[in-house]
């Protein structure tokens, strides 16, 4: 039961009786001994169970760690020394290292990590290892007892003093029960701890659900998860990464948070990742508490804003790049589902070891469910955005191409809706035309639409083999070097684009065309982007046949109503049916530029007009015709070529067994269709109007020319001025098509006789004889260039000399701007008609000379001169007739002889007159007349007419008188002379006076 030691301090024997009473001593001493000990036992199981439920209502109202260590410490303090209080707890996830837990009078619990190897841990890894308490009792006194849960020691509870053997087996006994109190402790503290944690991680969760309800994509998802996270957690970074699967193998792209900048991170393969990949790859969540790559990739140097592979791991490295770049030490990935597919991932990153723990996986496990509903919205709702966005457009695209009249509008309305969208740099829609050509139209974005072709299919081998794969193509490219030499291929990958996808476009199982896009950026289309391409190309297939059905209603239309025409057309100006069928046959053909010609029946040009490009009007020369020639072997088919990267055609137009016409156009290709039948309907229908317009053309002419020829007969030669100007304005009038013009030869020079009365140039003419002898020559077509160029007539311009008698008496000038040979003979026949009338002219200007001759011949003439018809009235009578009977002649005309006598007052002698004479008696005064009547015989069956001249014969009669007398008288008056010479003179003075009187108005 115990033992006594005895000591003295002298050195000596000990007797055996000394030994004999000290051992019956201690037989008596033993009854008490064990009497005491029962006594102290009992006592200090009742202080021990008061202590223990002391400590256990200390302890039990704490809910965490820390405040049951602050309440056994300071319930302990009560009992036993302690200067400091100690636990260290084992981790699950990490047996090599353990959490430590110390408290201090007056100070805070201190939580720290600590390792089992360490000198901290060494009384606490004894107890751990072996089970048992352990008790120091120097230099200071310590007491180790373990935590046992479950039958496992989980952990080791500790208490310090700095005095020595302050615990005995006893303390460590009792600290063993307090140990087991603990233990409940932590265990509820644990437990409560728990339900706290998971209610709040339920609160987090569900306040987090709520706001990933409402987002609607990728962005807010990872923004309401930083946001809230970051609220109750401390981490340096966050990442949502997404999956899809690619050839490769499954790639993740997603967006991160770190050091406060949101950013995309680029798409990287798992295969070459190391932790995520795990995630990924077993669906369980991933904690790495100290990362092991971090230190190698620290030394391995890093770049910002790329992907670092290796060592089993990638590291994206951002930030701000005055920044050291860092790697993250502790973090966590956990995967999220959905169903058995893995179609996203999770995870917080920190730059600091032991950042995260289980609790930060079940949190982000709890998230996961919402992320995957939140992905699957927001991805339903992006769907359901770009299935907005992509019939959107399609709509944008239906109402272009309902809007687009030809294929270029509906390639520009494709390009704009489409182009757009999808971001390609360009664009092209080819497609077969009804020639069975291939037909393209690019588009460059923002840039204009451009054409390519129409080119044979067998120069477009890229499309060629497009065609015969028939499907859509998502990665196009080149199979030979071959398809690079075709228009469609160069325009595609000649600028070496980063992606090409081609879209057949099919009409009743039969591809006609496709649409192609290409980018230039280096970056890719997604398969949206390929699903509007496909939609696209089922409209446009339906708007290419519906637009070349409606083409070809148009172009049957239009054949219509362009026969329509040219049937309106006839009696139409030749120059305006050859203008129309230009216009018609640039619109019919679709060319650049058109040209008619019309033939006269001798196989020359009569009339031309084009329509568009004037490289059209070298197409009869390109064919073997110019414009001074006649066809030599007349051709009676269509005629083609190539000129300067463009090609030519020409249509011969025969009316029966007669070319009248030809068309020509040129294309703005190399390549040239096969005329249709419309074409060739066309054609013959522009004969007939070609023909019909020369025909009455024609007929106009012979119509004008009987005009001309008629007014030419109803001009009046006695008034040659108006004549002139008349004979002037009939020709202009004639030949107004032609722009005629008369020019006549008056005193040495060409005049210009004009209506409009305009003072014209005149041209000075030296020798008139030699300048017709020269014109009419064979060889006077140069001279009469040269006239033509000296009378400023244009360069199409001819002329035709008037002669008159053989002489040159003017030109008549017009251009060939109508039927040649109709002009030409319109023009000699006014030719002919100006000089009969300008021999009239001459004719009557002689006999208007020899008028006035005979005139001024009759007017002071002696003799009265009266001319009567056959009728006895007076046509004419002279002044001198006026003198003898006082009568005005101007009123003598219409009246007979007789009456005029009648009026003078003169009556009939019947004193004898010479035979064919009578001799008329007037007085007042008295005067005496003879008149002698002389018949002219009529013209050519006219009745004859009578000429009667009349004589005032009265101062002959009275001189023949008086000197009758005077004879008389001297010879009765012998014997006074004196007398009768006084009555002669008497008489003389008296005639002299009448003879005086009677001459004065002739003088």
């Amino acid at each position: 039961m115990a033992s006594a030691i005895y000591q003295s301090h002298k050195s000596r024997r000990v007797s055996p009786d000394e030994t004999a009473y000290l051992d019956e001593v201690h037989r008596q001493l033993g009854v008490l001994v064990v009497n005491a000990s029962l006594n102290e036992l009992t006592r200090n199981q009742a202080r021990r169970l008061e202590a223990l439920n002391h400590i256990g209502r200390a302890i039990a109202s704490s809910l965490d760690e820390a405040s049951i260590l602050t309440a056994l410490h300071l319930t302990l303090s009560e009992l036993l020394p302690v200067d400091e209080l100690k636990m260290l707890g084992l981790q699950d996830d990490r047996l090599d290292r353990a959490r430590m837990l110390e408290v201090r009078p007056d100070s805070a619990p201190v939580s720290k990590q600590v390792a089992m190897r360490s000198a901290l841990a060494a009384p606490a890894r004894t107890v751990i290892s072996t089970g048992q308490a352990l008790v120091t009792y120097e230099p200071e006194s310590a007491l180790w007892v373990p935590i046992k849960e479950g039958g496992a020691v989980r952990g080791a509870l500790g208490i310090t003093s700095k005095r020595p053997y302050a615990y005995e087996e006893s303390t460590a006994a009792f600290l063993e029960l307090v140990a087991d109190e603990v233990t409940l402790a932590l265990r509820n503290a644990r437990s409560y701890e728990a339900i706290e944690d998971h209610r709040r991680r339920l609160e987090l969760v569900n306040s987090i659900g709520r706001r990933l309800a409402s987002s609607l994509d990728r962005w807010s998802i990872m923004r309401t998860l930083r946001e809230e996270l970051t609220a109750l957690i401390d981490f340096d970074g966050f990442i949502l990464a997404t999956i899809t699967e690619s050839p490769e193998g499954p790639v993740a792209e997603g967006y991160q948070y770190v050091a406060g900048v949101e950013e995309v991170v680029p798409p990287v393969a798992l295969a070459v990742t190391g932790p995520s990949r795990e995630a990924y790859e077993t669906g369980n969540p991933v904690l790495v508490r100290n990362s092991p790559w971090a230190r190698s990739f620290e030394q391995s140097g890093l770049e910002r804003e790329r992907w670092t592979v290796g060592h089993g791991a990638a590291v994206f490295v951002s930030g701000p790049p005055d920044d050291q770049p860092h790697v993250s030490r502790s973090f966590v990935w956990v995967p999220v589902m959905s169903g058995e597919r893995t179609t996203a991932m999770l995870s917080l990153q920190s730059y600091h070891e032991e950042a995260f723990n289980e609790w930060h996986v079940r949190l982000l496990q709890d998230l996961a469910a919402h992320v995957n509903l939140a992905l699957a919205n927001a991805g339903h709702f992006a769907q359901a955005q770009t299935e907005r966005a992509r019939l959107e457009v399609l709509h944008v695209l239906e109402l272009g191409i309902a809007g687009a009249s030809d294929e270029h509008q509906l390639a520009e309305a494709i390009f704009t809706a489409v182009g757009r969208y999808i971001e390609a740099s360009n664009m092209l829609l080819a497609y077969l035309d009804v020639a069975g050509d291939v037909t393209g139209f690019t588009g460059e974005r923002d840039g204009p639409t451009g054409l390519i072709g129409p080119v044979p299919m067998a120069r477009a081998p890229f499309f060629q083999r497009m065609v015969e794969t028939g499907t859509t193509v998502m990665d196009a490219r080149l199979e030979n070097e071959i398809e690079l030499t075709g228009p469609l291929g160069a325009y595609l990958f000649g600028p070496n684009p980063s992606h090409v996808v081609w879209v057949p476009i099919i009409q009743d199982d039969r591809v006609v065309g496709g649409i192609a896009a290409l980018r230039l950026e280096g970056s890719r289309f997604l398969p949206d982007h390929l699903k509007l391409l496909e939609a696209s190309a089922t409209v446009t297939g339906i708007a290419l046949r519906t637009m070349r059905l409606h083409h070809a209603n148009q172009l049957a239309l239009a054949q219509s109503v362009r026969i329509q025409e040219l049937a309106a057309l006839a009696g139409h100006e030749l120059m305006s049916v050859v203008a129309n069928i230009a216009d018609q046959t640039r619109t019919m053909l679709e060319s650049t530029g058109a040209v008619c010609w019309a033939f006269d029946t001798e196989g020359r040009i009569s009339a031309t007009r084009g329509s568009g490009d004037p490289a059209a009007e070298g197409v009869l020369a390109l064919s073997g015709l110019n414009s001074e020639e006649s066809w030599r072997d007349a051709p009676t088919g269509l005629l083609s070529g190539t000129t300067q990267g463009k090609a030519w055609s020409l249509i011969p137009l025969w009316y029966g067994d007669r070319l009248v016409g030809a068309i020509g156009a040129v294309h703005s290709s190399t390549h040239l269709a096969e005329p249709t039948s419309a074409a060739l309907d066309f054609a013959r229908h522009a004969a007939v109007a070609i023909e019909n317009s020369r025909l009455v053309a024609e007929t106009r002419g012979r119509i004008r020319t009987l005009e001309a020829v008629a007014a030419f007969t109803e001009l009046d030669p006695t008034q040659p001025e108006r004549a002139r100007a008349e004979m002037g304005r009939l020709v202009e009038r004639a030949l107004a098509a032609s722009h005629g013009a008369l020019w006549l030869l008056e005193d040495g020079q060409l005049v210009r006789f004009s209506a409009d009365g305009d003072e014209m140039p005149k041209v000075p003419v030296s020798d008139a004889a030699e300048l017709l002898r020269l014109l009419v020559s064979p060889t006077g077509s140069r001279r009469m260039r040269a006239l033509l160029d000296l009378l400023g007539s244009a360069p199409d311009a001819f002329a035709i000399p008037i002669q008159v008698e053989g002489r040159l008496a003017g030109l008549l000038v017009a251009r060939m701007t109508a039927s040649a040979s109709e002009t030409r003979r319109l023009a000699g026949v006014l030719a002919g008609q100006a000089a009969v009338l300008i021999g009239q002219l001459e004719l009557v200007d002689q006999l208007d000379r020899e008028r006035r001759m005979m005139q001024a011949i009759l007017r002071h003439s002696p003799v009265g001169v009266m001319l009567e018809d056959a009728a006895g009235r007076i046509v004419y009578a002279n002044p001198e007739v006026e003198s003898i009977y006082q009568l005005k002649a101007a009123d003598m005309p219409g009246q007979t002889p007789s009456e005029i006598y009648t009026s003078a007052g003169a009556e009939r002698s019947d004193d004898g007159e010479p035979e064919g004479t009578v001799e008329l008696r007037m007085k007042n005064p008295d005067r005496i007349v003879h008149v002698r009547r002389v018949e002219i015989p009529g013209l050519e069956g006219e009745p004859a007419g009578i000429l009667t001249l009349h004589e005032d014969v009265t101062a002959q009669r009275l001189a023949l008188e008086a000197k009758d007398l005077m004879l008389r008288a001297i010879g009765h008056e012998v014997r006074s002379p004196a007398a009768a010479m006084k009555t002669t003179l008497a008489g003389i003075i008296a005639w002299r006076s009448l003879a005086s009187r009677e001459s004065r108005p002739g003088s």
